[in-house]
């Protein structure tokens, strides 16, 4: 496991463990309530981007191929803005990740980045460790270096798409204004769109190989990971 992974994973379980400590002092006290409002955050979550980017497939348009990488465990920091009420959170954030890959057995480094809002349900608001269910729209793009290659060129290749985010976890309020949380979150992405050395292409109407049959489908790249979260309310 690459260490940066190690030490994010470790972060994460860290963040649980306190939190699940945290509850003991306060059992039997009233928890200060977390005060409604605005709030940035700053978060994190491992990625194991895995279905069809397995490094083997190669999608066509005539003289065009499009060829996915084998993406390798990474970590992805997000930066989110959003408003905290007694029932629960929203938020908009930005994720980006820069994950190893390795394309046709070339290796090198993809850029994953995505725009979301996740609504974070909190069913149980007057208690220290505040269980949480979290559901969420993303829409991420992946950029692939020399991913593309046309007429002896070769183009970086940009993949686009939706995704729905599914998780849950704890959170513990520390004061009105900070809380922090840790859980785990499962991503399921698909990409319909590709760019690169010329007009973007659908997907769905490409080719498996050259002059192959039709692919006919979105890129599923689904991910599971553990995620923390940190939060300052205005």
């Amino acid at each position: 496991m690459p260490t940066k992974l190690k030490t994010f994973t470790g972060l994460a379980l860290w963040v649980l463990a306190l939190t699940l400590t945290a509850a003991g002092p306060a059992a039997g006290q009233s928890p200060a309530p977390a005060e409604k409002g605005f709030f940035f955050s700053f978060s994190g979550q491992n990625l194991n981007m895995r279905g069809d980017l397995d490094g083997q497939l190669a999608l066509w348009h005539f003289e065009k191929a499009f060829r996915t990488p084998r993406l390798e465990g990474s970590f992805g920091l997000g930066l989110g803005f959003g408003y905290r009420s007694e029932k629960g959170l929203w938020e908009f954030a930005y994720m980006h990740a820069s994950p190893k890959m390795d394309l046709n057995g070339t290796p090198g480094t993809a850029s994953y980045s995505s725009l979301e809002i996740n609504g974070w349900a909190i069913p149980w608001k007057n208690i220290p460790v505040q269980p949480y269910f979290l559901l969420g729209l993303c829409i991420p793009w992946l950029t692939v270096p020399d991913g593309a290659r046309m007429g002896g060129s070769v183009y970086d290749a940009t993949y686009t798409g939706a995704g729905v985010n599914i998780g849950g976890g704890l959170l513990l309020n520390l004061g009105k204004r900070l809380f922090l949380s840790g859980g785990i979150k499962y991503r399921y992405l698909g990409f319909f769109y590709v760019n690169g050395g010329g007009k973007g292409r659908d997907i769905t109407y490409l080719s498996v190989g050259y002059q192959g049959p039709r692919w006919a489908k979105w890129l599923m790249a689904p991910s599971l990971g553990l995620s923390f979260h940190f939060g300052l309310r205005l």
